[in-house]
């Protein structure tokens, strides 16, 4: 069992059903504030300590704050720490308090969110705009031995993967039987990769996520789920203009077109139909303009 597999699928599901306000962002039923941030800090600041103070304001000093982003009165940030992965920070402004939270361990009100108020306040944020976030359809395991035939429940537990489990594992199990799970809808990966993108938060793992699903797709002939994946990672890519510039999806596009290409080739016709329509859309967005998404359509052709 590959132990990054199992991680990115976790990872997959912690960020797409976790209830932080990062997940919450998007929700049409968000209200927004007229908000003086110039005045967040002064009226704010004794929820912190004066050491933590001075040191949160050693932070924003020293550029620790990487990045803030603004949808209506939420905001959420990056902030560099003692830890490899960055802190995340988040603050939403209500009408009569301030709600903030930050992923680092400490358990009172921390440098990291003092710093990341004093960025707000200064103005130092972008203004983002977001997708709805979708939550993951689940089954649970006895929903899903239910739709399993016999003969490939017998092949699972007499083959490598299964014969050493005294139990049945969820993540080892889902993989091998994902074509049985609940299909996912386009807008559950667009939609929360879109968001992953504009955040820049840890997008990495969501699309190794993906792409492992789309290999246990393959794997079980199920084209059309594939097609969908890759459809929704180069779509978000291509509406966040991040398609040209950035380096690791540079360096799993050869890989997604190896994807692409196997499941157009095997897949049936309307799997077919649903690539070619894609494609004239893309062309009707002069889709040659992205250098490397044209090198992909191109090998279809």
């Amino acid at each position: 069992m590959n132990n990054e597999n199992i991680y990115n699928d976790e990872k997959l599901n912690e960020e797409v059903n976790s209830n932080t306000v990062s997940n919450d962002l998007a929700k049409d039923e968000d209200i927004e504030i007229v908000i003086d941030e110039s005045e967040l800090l002064e009226e704010y600041k004794d929820k912190w300590s004066y050491t933590i103070q001075k040191r949160g304001e050693d932070y924003y000093y020293s550029n620790n704050v990487l990045k803030v982003c603004k949808t209506k009165n939420k905001y959420i940030a990056k902030v560099a720490g003692s830890s490899d992965i960055p802190y995340e920070v988040t603050f939403e402004v209500t009408p009569n308090d301030i709600d903030f939270s930050c992923s680092c361990p400490c358990s009172f009100p921390c440098k990291h969110e003092y710093a990341v108020l004093m960025a707000i306040s200064e103005g130092s944020y972008e203004n983002v705009e977001l997708k709805q976030s979708i939550k993951e359809k689940d089954s649970n395991i006895m929903e899903l031995i239910k739709e399993i035939p016999a003969e490939e429940l017998k092949e699972y537990l007499l083959s490598p993967i299964g014969k050493d489990k005294v139990v049945f594992e969820n993540n080892t199990f889902n993989k091998y039987f994902r074509k049985y799970l609940p299909a996912q809808t386009y807008e559950f990966y667009y939609n929360n990769l879109y968001n992953s993108l504009v955040l820049n938060d840890n997008y990495e793992y969501k699309i190794k996520a993906y792409l492992d699903r789309v290999k246990q797709y393959i794997s079980g002939n199920d084209f059309k789920e594939v097609i969908k994946i890759i459809k929704a990672i180069i779509q978000s890519y291509k509406d966040t203009d991040n398609i040209n510039f950035d380096e690791y999806f540079i360096d799993i596009l050869p890989s997604i077109g190896m994807y692409l290409r196997v499941s157009y080739r095997k897949g049936d016709n309307i799997v077919q139909e649903e690539v070619n329509s894609w494609i004239e859309e893309l062309e009707k967005d002069n889709y040659y303009n992205n250098y490397y998404l044209e090198d992909i359509i191109l090998s279809l052709k």
